[in-house]
């Protein structure tokens, strides 16, 4: 078929099903969207949207991928408008007839996927859900059954094994062309400055909570008030002790209430700005090397910082993430050709758009 170009979607199976998403919905609104039927653009959907050599592509799947589209665009903050949605489809459709296109040459090529390997993916995305419910509920509101997951399962499976053996033993990256992406990227192989960071911690207590009864209202926050106050005084103790010449590390064994890092001294890690807390950040940055900060607030109390060493910015060589590219280029190379192979694939087939 001419100008039908095909992507391949994405084949990590939990970025296929987006199931995980589909959780935080309303029931009342799974509801309504299996109750309403499938339009686009306020007409109605034929049941049989495409054929690839005579093989139908029904709507029902159209339908599944087509929610699943929208929904993940309204999580970004892009609403599909009405005009728009015949275009989003037959997008999808490409990408369901590429599907069908692998399926089709693969089972061709005599490729078989094993019920066992399928049950072990289908375990895979079950296990990524607390209970066996929630994933049912997931699935219902994708529109999706577990033999329909099944089926996206091995069809996923048969692209794997299809590219593993038609466009895999083909694909080379030399060391030039490795080396040339290294030299091209060398900000994605620097490590970024880092700070060695020990804290003395003592917890503050949140606000109270709203309750319905004034003088409990009041009755909490007193008592809250009178927490934080305490907490004050002895961060403010342990700042005396600090300043008059007692070893940090001692202090914090003693009085930091941080449970993960008091038996350690304080210690809390190799921290770049962005990994810690903003307060601690900005407090961090301010100090040299086995220097102490004075009292820092932050959301989860009061904390005395050490600088125990500043770990300055430091250039990957190239010899310990070699490997690394060289597995990233032949990625990116096999999916290429194995676009260009699937395009190929589609040239020679009898394909039929019906939307």
């Amino acid at each position: 078929m001419k100008n039908f170009k095909f992507t391949m979607p994405p084949k990590t199976l939990m970025t296929l099903l987006l199931l995980t998403l589909f959780l935080c919905l309303p029931q009342v609104l799974l509801a309504e969207e299996q109750a309403q039927p499938f339009t686009l653009n306020a007409k109605p959907v034929p049941d049989i949207v495409a054929k690839v050599n005579g093989v139908a592509l029904k709507a029902e799947i159209l339908e599944r991928e087509f929610f699943a589209f929208r929904f993940q665009s309204q999580r970004m903050g892009k609403e599909i408008k009405l005009n728009e949605e015949p275009a989003v489809a037959r997008e999808i459709l490409k990408q369901m007839v590429a599907r069908e296109l692998v399926v089709q040459k693969a089972e061709s090529l005599g490729i078989k996927i094993t019920q066992e390997k399928i049950d072990l993916q289908l375990k895979n995305v079950e296990d990524q859900f607390p209970s066996r419910d929630t994933f049912i509920t997931a699935l219902a509101f994708q529109h999706m059954s577990i033999e329909s997951l099944k089926e996206k399962i091995h069809r996923t499976l048969l692209e794997d094994e299809l590219m593993r053996r038609e466009i895999a033993p083909d694909v080379k990256v030399g060391d030039e062309k490795i080396k040339e992406y290294y030299d091209k990227n060398l900000e994605r192989f620097t490590k970024p400055v880092l700070y060695r960071l020990s804290h003395i911690h003592i917890t503050t207590q949140p606000p109270a909570q709203k309750l319905d009864d004034p003088a409990s209202q009041k009755k909490a926050e007193r008592l809250i008030k009178a927490m934080n106050a305490d907490a004050k005084d002895k961060i403010n103790a342990v700042l005396k002790k600090l300043q008059a010449g007692d070893n940090f590390a001692d202090l914090a064994k003693h009085f930091s209430e941080d449970k993960a890092s008091k038996d350690k001294g304080g210690f809390l890690g190799e921290l770049h700005p962005g990994s810690t807390l903003p307060e601690i950040s900005k407090a961090m940055l301010k100090l040299k090397e086995g220097e102490s900060s004075s009292i820092v607030q932050s959301s989860l109390g009061y904390h005395i910082l050490k600088l125990d060493e500043i770990i300055p910015s430091q250039l990957i060589p190239f010899a310990d993430t070699k490997v690394d590219i060289m597995n990233h280029l032949l990625k990116v190379e096999t999916q290429t050709l194995f676009t260009t192979y699937v395009e190929e694939l589609g040239k020679k087939a009898n394909i039929q758009v019906l939307i």
